[in-house]
């Protein structure tokens, strides 16, 4: 099996794209170039540990999906800043990192 045929990674390429699209869509946040910059950093962050750490040992493997799971959770902040500071509704990406998140710490807890 492959990084690519995991669940999880599939859902975190997919969440970055939708980042991506976020930011594309609202001229206000695509300007921040701050805030864009991190979130999207944050968003990439989640498949790279993912991939990084698939190819190690499962021990290794399990810290990087926790690593991946701390981002998934950075950019679950960081789209709450968004909607608060820029009145954009967030909430579809915040619950679906949550998801993300919690389905990453489940896969690392079968090790």
């Amino acid at each position: 099996m492959a990084v690519e045929d995991l669940k999880i990674y599939q859902k975190a390429i997919e969440l970055v794209g939708k980042v991506y699209q976020l930011i594309k869509n609202n001229k206000a946040l695509y300007n921040d170039f701050s805030l864009s910059d991190q979130i999207k950093r944050a968003s990439i962050s989640v498949a790279t540990n993912i991939s990084e750490g698939y190819c190690r040992s499962k021990k290794y493997f399990k810290n990087y999906l926790k690593i991946a799971s701390g981002s998934a959770n950075e950019v679950t902040t960081l789209l709450l800043i968004i909607e608060k500071v820029y009145k954009i509704d967030t909430s579809f990406l915040q619950k679906e990192y949550k998801i993300l998140a919690k389905q990453m710490s489940s896969f690392a807890s079968t090790f």
